[in-house]
């Protein structure tokens, strides 16, 4: 049988507990989901996990949960403060960016440690409107787990009076980068999409001096027929 002042006493808490967690919300600085470094999301899944257990519980006192609620974001608040004055700190807390590709190539031990994959790393690219990797001079992996992209010289963006003049080169050079080999795995349908096969790609690596595929960690080739090869270093 439903205890109905066990109901009632729970949505006071509700209530009580949504009030508590806007205010230390507020306090402590809102952000965008996607902004959310490491840091924020443990603090607010900590905050969360409280709140929840502290309105369920009712042979607890409920005075508990507020107090934990409030003690857990007095920490996390001076803590972002401390962080705003000491990159040691700050670094602690947020993390770095790191630099997944540099000048145009890849950085495979910093892709290793972060973990970031081939095929995550071309998708973040085509979601920033960029599907051809080789376009790419910088990929930086933010703290809050975002892919940052500088493309290379000629593919950034011109301001206004460069691009009337340049409209069409630029157009020109947006095309499609199918990949062909992702860390070794020679990618049958891409290749049989593109009407052709393995015997193929091998003899274009040749042309390219290349003889083993699976120390390669990206090969694709764009619109225009143009192979690019990164090989992974030893």
């Amino acid at each position: 049988m439903v205890d109905i002042n066990e109901l009632k006493m729970i949505i006071v808490r509700s209530i009580i507990a949504i009030f508590i967690l806007f205010v230390t919300t507020k306090i402590l600085g809102k952000k965008q989901l996607s902004q959310l470094t490491i840091y924020d999301y443990v603090v607010g899944i900590t905050i969360g996990s409280i709140a929840a257990d502290a309105i369920i519980s009712l042979n607890e006192h409920f005075i508990n949960g507020i107090v934990a609620i409030l003690t857990f974001g007095l920490i996390a608040y001076i803590l972002s403060m401390l962080a705003l004055k000491s990159p040691l700190i700050n670094k602690a807390l947020n993390g770095t960016p790191v630099f997944l590709m540099e000048s145009g190539e890849f950085n495979y031990e910093a892709l290793k440690t972060s973990k970031v994959t081939i095929v995550k790393l071309i998708e973040s690219a085509r979601l920033k409107g960029y599907y051809d990797i080789s376009q790419i001079n910088y990929a930086i992996l933010e703290t809050n787990g975002e892919i940052s992209f500088l493309p290379k010289e000629e593919y950034q963006n011109s301001n206004p009076k460069d691009f009337k003049l340049n409209i069409k080169a630029k157009l020109a050079k947006q095309t499609y980068c199918t990949p062909l080999i992702i860390d070794g795995d020679i990618q049958e349908k891409n290749l049989k999409d593109l009407g052709k096969d393995e015997e193929w790609l091998k003899k274009e690596l040749k042309k390219l001096n290349i003889h083993d595929e699976e120390k390669i960690v990206l090969a694709s080739m764009n619109e225009a027929g143009k192979i690019k090869v990164y090989k992974e270093l030893k």
